[in-house]
């Protein structure tokens, strides 16, 4: 208490001498200096996605942000206009074969699958961005699983996602934050993290992650194919893991029509045709139950899209594949990759290419 007092007593001392704390002056000088040059500092046209990560430089990434990273980054990299785009969730991402339908229809392809926690909102940002660097696509697929269409945008993983992914790819000027440091706050924690380095040493990129590999090792994978992550072929799933029955329900949830509007305005802007491709299901699932599920989603998949003639769903919508094709409901092994990648080649050279009738269809 008595030095509470002498302490408050010294301190009004000083005043009345007209004593001014030298160091505290000093120190919100500098913080005066260090605000005011960075709102002068002049800014790049575009963010840097490879120096400035999603993840931390201290963390070793985990794969799902390692292909996040990865296939936004590379939407900057390619530098180059793409005839066709593959975009959606990881059924988009391992389901089809960008080099294959490049080689099978001459069309310079790319897939900018990520997950369906990305949503269909930061599915349309990617598209964006890929357009914005890149210029627009003759062609789109949107191929997508039930998740993004059954999620609200409050799900815990979703609104996680979708936030670190927006909040990484929004220019500093658009933040909200009152002072610079706060808008750029990404760019100077890499750039202290980089101790005056032109690279920054982000941690944990050689280390190995089982059957997934290292993040360099899932950068250098997605670059060589396109954009796509197929299951390796040598990968074996459990023969029983349909005998227990599929339990599924998934409802159309309204949330998801924003990002799919935008996709859809997006294509009418630059004139681009799109499919919405559904992902094939197990023949274990093919049921009455399932049939109805699909139905509804389909049923509001074209209401969404009914005010844009450009956006089609690709027929038939539900489609079943043998067992061993699939790993779940959502997911093709590498055999069911490759026989649907075959399909839709199929179905752009006989559609979109004008080279003759085949099966499938755009409704």
């Amino acid at each position: 208490m008595n030095s509470s007092i002498f302490n408050f007593n010294f301190a009004l001392r000083t005043i009345r001498r007209g004593r001014r704390p030298t160091g505290l002056l000093m120190a919100a000088a500098l913080i005066v200096l260090v605000e005011v040059l960075l709102a002068l500092h002049p800014r790049p046209e575009y963010k840097d996605l490879v120096r400035h990560r999603l993840y931390s430089p201290a963390v070793a990434p985990d794969i799902a942000e390692s292909i996040v990273q990865w296939q936004v980054a590379h939407a900057t990299l390619v530098n180059e206009q793409q005839d066709l785009l593959l975009l959606g969730d990881s059924a988009c991402l391992n389901g089809l074969l960008a080099v294959e339908l490049m080689e099978r229809t001459g069309l310079k392809t790319w897939n900018l699958g990520t997950f369906g926690f990305t949503y269909t909102t930061g599915h349309a940002d990617i598209l964006e961005l890929f357009i914005e660097r890149n210029g627009p696509p003759r062609f789109l697929i949107y191929y997508t699983s039930y998740y993004p269409l059954a999620r609200d945008r409050g799900t815990r993983a979703v609104r996680s996602w979708l936030g670190r992914l927006q909040q990484w790819l929004a220019p500093a000027e658009r933040t909200s934050h009152l002072l610079p440091s706060l808008r750029y706050r990404r760019e100077l924690r890499d750039s202290i993290w980089a101790l005056g380095r032109e690279e920054i040493g982000y941690a944990g990129l050689d280390v190995p992650r089982g059957k997934f590999g290292s993040d360099n090792e899932v950068r250098r994978e997605l670059w060589e194919n396109r954009g796509s992550f197929p299951r390796g072929a040598e990968e074996v799933f459990p023969e029983d893991r349909f005998e227990d029955g599929i339990s599924w329900n998934p409802r159309f949830h309204p949330d998801c029509e924003g990002g799919l509007r935008r996709i859809a305005k997006t294509a009418r802007e630059y004139s681009f045709p799109v499919i919405i491709l559904f992902s094939p299901l197990p023949e274990a699932a093919n049921s009455k139950a399932v049939r109805r599920q699909v139905a509804d989603l389909e049923a509001n998949l074209e209401r969404v899209f009914a005010r844009y003639p450009g956006v089609s769903l690709y027929q038939p919508f539900l489609r079943f594949y043998p067992d061993d094709h699939c790993i779940d409901m959502r997911h093709l092994t590498f055999a069911g990759t490759k026989r649907q990648t075959e399909e839709i080649a199929r179905w752009i050279r006989d559609h979109w290419l004008g080279e003759g009738g085949g099966e499938g269809e755009a409704s």
